[in-house]
């Protein structure tokens, strides 16, 4: 409801400012819904296996079928945090040995950013080497976003998105790096951002804080 109210504001407002077709924009004067919470989920060990299964990964055998493709575009999704079109849109050529380059103008911001890549990663995405000669998981948006809601059903589950593997990767990486490289990594402008992906338990803050304060520390000299 809230995208359609901006966007009929947003087609009166040209009509009214720049056309001249009205004097006044109707929408201005309208009680707009309240924004609904942002989405805290996390797709569980259990979850990803019961997906895995179904769409038929391996990391053992070249990648033959689009089933498999997603399977391996879904795990890079949890390992690095990159969204459903930026994943579809990344090429051969700018895959490096330890990063990606995702360029300016093919990711939601707008602004170039590179994506750092842990072994595991980048053996997943040489897992693809092969199977298109120019997109790395020979994938459109569309068709991944359909046969991962197809597997998913016929996985028996629910309750989570392709984009869910973004705030898993979010919650997961944060506990590795600081606030100033998850934004880096995510490709937030500000560290507010962070708090929208990240949201540890309070047992999980608890755990760091008593490792913090069992490990040793050395008395200066």
């Amino acid at each position: 409801v809230l995208r359609d109210m901006v966007l009929l504001s947003h087609v009166l407002e040209v009509a009214r400012r720049e056309w001249r077709w009205i004097v006044d924009n109707p929408m201005r004067d309208v009680r707009k819904p309240a924004e609904p919470d942002h989405r805290e989920r996390i797709i569980q060990p259990a979850e990803v296996r019961a997906m895995l299964r179904v769409l038929g990964w391996s990391m053992r055998k070249p990648v033959r079928s689009v089933a498999q493709a997603v399977a391996h575009c879904f795990i890079a999704a949890l390992q690095t945090g990159m969204r459903a079109g930026e994943l579809c849109g990344l090429r051969w050529d700018d895959v490096a040995q330890d990063h990606v380059q995702l360029h300016a103008g093919k990711t939601k911001t707008g602004k170039a950013r590179q994506v750092p890549l842990t072994p595991a990663a980048a053996r997943n995405i040489e897992c693809m080497r092969g199977y298109d000669p120019e997109l790395v998981f020979g994938l459109t948006a569309r068709s991944l976003d359909a046969m991962f809601r197809k597997y998913r059903s016929r996985a028996g589950l629910e309750g989570f998105t392709f984009h869910d593997a973004r705030h898993t990767a979010a919650t997961r990486l944060a506990r590795l790096v600081d606030v100033l490289d998850l934004c880096k990594i995510f490709g937030w402008t500000t560290a507010t951002r962070a708090l929208v992906y990240y949201n540890p338990t309070g047992s999980q803050i608890a755990k760091r804080l008593n490792a913090s304060a069992a490990a040793p520390t050395r008395s200066p000299r």
